[in-house]
């Protein structure tokens, strides 16, 4: 997660998914989090980052995933507006977030901005959210 000097959040929205996120994504086979968390907010964004500290990882049990939240620090690069993935940058105050945000966003948000470190908890989805999110995905990759 990439705050500005005041305070607001760093958002993408990406071509092949139109909800607002944090900057990240998945890790290459055998790749250390420190080190893809850094080479997806540099493809995302532009920006080189330092990490600061694990805010969490979070377990999806319906995904069958985790996903580890990191707050970072801008240590230079040039911000990247719009790109191959990115389709959208901007920042938003915590207070103001979109509407259109991946679900789970807005919880690891506060768990950073409440200071929070190395939290593991276990996300029970709702099962209508988690389907109306997979047919979204499909319907987006068909129209790509």
């Amino acid at each position: 997660m990439i705050l500005n000097d005041t305070g607001q959040v760093l958002l993408v929205r990406r071509r092949d998914f139109p909800l607002w996120d944090l900057p990240g994504g998945t890790l290459q086979e055998n790749e250390l989090p420190e080190i893809g968390v850094r080479r997806e907010v540099r493809e995302e964004t532009g920006l080189n980052v330092t990490i600061d500290h694990l805010v969490g990882t979070y377990f999806r049990l319906l995904h069958e995933d985790e996903q580890s939240i990191f707050v970072v620090t801008i240590q230079g690069g040039q911000m990247v507006r719009s790109g191959p993935e990115t389709k959208e940058l901007a920042y938003f105050a915590p207070t103001a977030l979109p509407k259109n945000m991946v679900a789970l966003r807005p919880q690891q948000i506060a768990d950073a901005l409440a200071g929070k470190h190395d939290l593991h908890p276990i996300i029970e989805e709702n099962r209508w959210a988690f389907r109306a999110e997979k047919i979204l995905q499909k319907l987006q990759r068909n129209r790509y």
